[in-house]
């Protein structure tokens, strides 16, 4: 009886190491599972965040100005504002935004790995755009002489830009050996925008507004993974609409207007984690 049961756990223990259909389908299923735990979703939010570095934002509209100058013959017409001279002209000129700098931190979320190189996912970020609304000089027409005139107003929006996107690459898979990353996107940006010397003793309100945008990205592993993103925004704003208090007394320029779109920008972008993406398929 005893040696019944010896022989039996003998052939137990051989059986296990000896190559079977049972043990090839345990080998295939063990493969299977860590080729899944292989191409899913991996989030690793720490890997795919991005930096803005650099930044250009391009801008171009009609700029509109009312100019009044008026002369009296004594200081009792000028109290009363009668008997009164007056040249009330309206110029119209394209102001820029120059001297613009862009900066801005994101990440992307993944929402769904297509296939091993590409991922539909949400970019959340924070941005903030610096810069001066300028223009040409222009003379104005005066009652002694004319007066030239170049401006510089200071612009700076702070956004919250939210996009959905597809993007192929690197940046999807978290692999060095995908070095060429490309993405497409469009989303909405919350936006907060301060003008300023508008006009003197005058401080313009903010502007506040969701401005949608579409944008595409293209880019390198170079060591750490550089992108270079164009981006053009939609739709009409009015930035500015001024309007003096007494409009119909008041000297000076009397309004001033500047609409229009917001333009396009062109950046840099740097993931700095990129270097800790590791190679999938060269171990």
């Amino acid at each position: 009886m005893r040696n019944k049961a010896a022989w039996c756990l003998l052939a137990v223990f051989l059986l296990s190491y000896l190559p079977s259909e049972a043990q090839f389908i345990t080998s295939l299923n063990r493969y299977r599972k860590h080729d899944r735990k292989e191409n899913k979703m991996r989030l690793q939010l720490h890997k795919r965040i991005y930096l803005g570095v650099y930044g250009q934002h391009f801008m171009s509209n009609s700029l509109s100005m009312r100019i009044r100058d008026t002369t009296y013959p004594d200081q009792q017409s000028f109290t009363d504002k009668v008997n009164k001279g007056s040249i009330d002209t309206t110029v119209q000129t394209n102001a820029r935004l120059g001297k613009s700098i862009t900066a801005y931190l994101g990440v992307s979320v993944p929402l769904a790995m297509l296939n091993s190189k590409s991922m539909l996912c949400l970019d959340i970020e924070g941005n903030i755009l610096m810069g001066e609304i300028t223009h040409d000089t222009i003379n104005i027409p005066l009652i002694y002489k004319d007066n030239p005139v170049q401006e510089n107003m200071p612009f700076m929006m702070m956004s919250a830009p939210i996009s959905f996107n597809y993007k192929f690459g690197g940046d999807a898979s978290l692999s060095k050996d995908n070095r060429t990353m490309l993405s497409a996107g469009a989303g909405i940006a919350a936006s907060y925008t301060t003008i300023t010397g508008i006009a003197e003793g005058y401080t313009a309100d903010p502007i506040i507004n969701a401005v949608p945008f579409v944008k595409a990205e293209v880019g390198f592993l170079m060591g750490v993974a550089v992108k270079i993103r164009g981006t053009a925004y939609m739709g009409n704003y009015n930035f500015i609409d001024y309007k003096a208090k007494d409009l119909g007394s008041a000297s000076g320029v009397i309004s001033k207007n500047y609409s229009g779109r917001m333009g396009y920008n062109l950046s840099v972008i740097i993931m700095p984690l990129s270097f800790t993406w590791d190679r999938r398929y060269i171990r």
